[in-house]
C-alpha cells in the first residue's frame, strides 16, 4: 500500500512538472516569434525617440534661458545682424530666417 501511494505521488509530480515545463517553453517560444519581436522593437524605438525629443526640447529651453541671461548681461540687441535659421523642434519644422536689416 505504501509503495502504491508513493508511486502515484511520483507519477502525479512528474506529470504536473512536465505540463508546467511545457507551458513555460511555449510561453518563451511565443515571446520569440517575429511579430512579438517587432512589437517590442517598436515600443523601445518609440520610447527612445520620445526621450531624445524631450532632451532636445529641454536643451533648447536651457539655451534660450542662457541666451536671454547673456543678452541682459551684455545688453546686446535682440536681433543679430546675421540671418539665423530657427528650427522649431516641437512643431518639427524649419521656420523662416530672421535678420537685423
Amino acid at each position: 500500500m505504501r509503495r502504491m501511494f508513493w508511486l502515484s505521488v511520483g507519477v502525479i509530480a512528474g506529470a504536473s512538472g512536465t505540463v508546467w515545463a511545457e507551458r513555460k517553453v511555449r510561453t518563451q517560444l511565443d515571446a520569440l516569434q517575429p511579430d512579438h519581436l517587432v512589437v517590442l522593437a517598436q515600443k523601445r524605438a518609440t520610447t527612445v525617440g520620445r526621450q531624445i525629443l524631450a532632451a532636445a526640447l529641454e536643451g533648447r529651453e536651457a539655451m534660450q534661458d542662457r541666451e536671454s541671461e547673456l543678452r541682459e548681461q551684455y545688453r546686446s540687441p535682440l536681433v543679430s545682424e546675421y540671418p539665423i535659421e530657427v528650427v522649431d523642434i516641437s512643431a518639427r519644422r524649419v521656420t523662416e530666417t530672421r535678420s537685423a536689416r
